[in-house]
């Protein structure tokens, strides 16, 4: 099976933005730099030191206010993943909704099944072959979003104490939900091009007890890479070789810039050691929270966590989302959301180089709504973020996706909202920012 399954209309394409005559210098696999950088600085394994040794969880302080901040929409955001009201189908899942209720009103009063409603499972399994994977609905259970698919499928294959392997950077929702849970870490190096050194990996591995690994193939949160195919099999070879679980965060799988099906995790999975986790909540609406977990060897301890956790789901919010994706009208509304992120990541691209500090580099990332951007060392992110939000933008500071307080000059920027006036403004007063920083 090639790794990447389906090739949407190559017609419909937009150029690559690294191709365009802006004033900025492209370096293959290195990513975007304002002015003249004198070394890459992109944070590649060969830069960071990584001890390979397990210890606390720790996230920054900052976690909640930044979730605060996404959510505060008098605020320029800068920080947020959550797409734009306007490039969503809420139309349609309102009338979808509308008709889920006149159906059958019990909706509103029913429980859930215990693995989410069958109508809804289905479209998924569907979905699923399109991503390489073969799988019966009643291995689907659905969840809360994709947070509650990695609770789910972090409390199905390990205890508190126990380690867990991750990459660095981080989605910074993954080190604070491992902090609650009191399980102990290893941040493992992971290139801007390629994901996670899986020889670092497997050192790990060799030296501690390692529970298991969460790891990203596609447009991973904040790098935004694609893993490439080899690379994709080996870790799952590599992690069944040590008798590792293999958990699967795949929310972004629907971002791609090339509107392609690239092939997940678990697609290479052959005795169900990959727990897979996703949902709809970056491309239809975050509220829904609709996600799912493919838990395979923890399938039944999961199913039964939820339950008890939870009764389930909304049967309304399922089912009128089977009557969406039942209706054929997913892939055009992919499509169109996809050459419109792209079109935002170009646009977003030439403001910041135009923008930012001299030797700045910043990410190319093949999917996702965001720039991982490294600012030259004198620069703090954090006191960024704090005189960022006085100013009423948001960003996300590096040492957020990190236990170990790295990538303090780099942050998350996105391009998830139309690049207005108020963008444009907010992402001048950011230089005006960092020139008052470095004096």
């Amino acid at each position: 099976m090639p790794d990447t399954v389906v090739q949407y209309p190559s017609q419909c394409r937009l150029t690559v933005f690294w191709k365009r005559r802006e004033k900025f210098t492209a370096l293959k696999k290195r990513g975007f730099y304002a002015a003249a950088p004198a070394v890459a600085p992109l944070p590649t394994p060969e830069k960071e030191h990584f001890s390979l040794k397990s210890g606390e969880a720790k996230s920054v302080c900052i976690f909640n206010r930044i979730v605060e901040a996404s959510n505060d929409h008098t605020i320029v955001p800068l920080g947020a993943v959550v797409p734009d009201s306007s490039y969503l189908p809420l139309v349609a899942l309102k009338n979808e909704i509308t008709g889920t209720l006149k159906e059958n009103h019990s909706v509103l009063i029913d429980y859930s099944d215990e693995l989410g409603a069958l109508e809804l499972r289905c479209e998924i399994q569907k979905l699923m072959l399109l991503r390489g994977v073969k799988v019966e609905p009643e291995d689907i259970l659905l969840t809360n979003g994709c947070t509650e698919a990695l609770f789910l499928a972090v409390q199905s294959c390990s205890s508190p104490g126990d380690i867990i392997a991750l990459e660095s950077p981080v989605f910074l929702g993954t080190i604070q939900m491992l902090k609650n849970l009191k399980r102990r870490i290893i941040t493992i190096p992971t290139s801007p091009a390629t994901g996670m050194d899986l020889q670092k990996l497997e050192e790990a591995m060799q030296q501690e007890d390692i529970k298991c690994v969460i790891m990203s193939a596609l447009f991973q949160n904040p790098l935004g890479f694609v893993m490439p195919g080899e690379q994709r099999s080996a870790a799952v070879k590599l992690t069944a070789q040590y008798n590792v679980s293999l958990i699967e965060d795949d929310v972004y799988h629907d971002c791609s810039f090339r509107h392609t099906q690239e092939r997940c995790l678990k697609s290479y999975d052959t005795d169900g050691h990959v727990l897979y986790c996703s949902s709809f909540s970056k491309t239809l609406a975050s509220g829904i929270r609709s996600g799912w977990l493919i838990g395979g060897t923890g399938h039944r301890s999961a199913a039964d966590m939820k339950i008890a956790l939870s009764l389930g789901n909304s049967v309304l919010l399922q089912k009128a989302v089977a009557r969406y994706l039942g209706s054929g009208r997913f892939e055009s509304h992919l499509f169109i959301m996809q050459k419109t992120m792209e079109q935002q990541m170009t646009e977003m691209a030439s403001i910041l180089v135009k923008t930012l500090p001299e030797g700045t580099a910043i990410s190319q990332p093949k999917g996702g709504y965001y720039f991982w951007v490294e600012l030259p060392e004198q620069y703090d992110s954090l006191e960024l973020f704090e005189s960022a939000l006085q100013a009423g933008i948001s960003i996300v500071p590096g040492p957020a996706f990190s236990p170990e307080n790295r990538y303090k000059n780099c942050m998350r920027i996105t391009f998830a909202s139309p690049i207005n006036e108020s963008v444009r403004n907010g992402i001048k007063k950011l230089g005006v920012l960092l020139e008052r920083q470095n004096g």
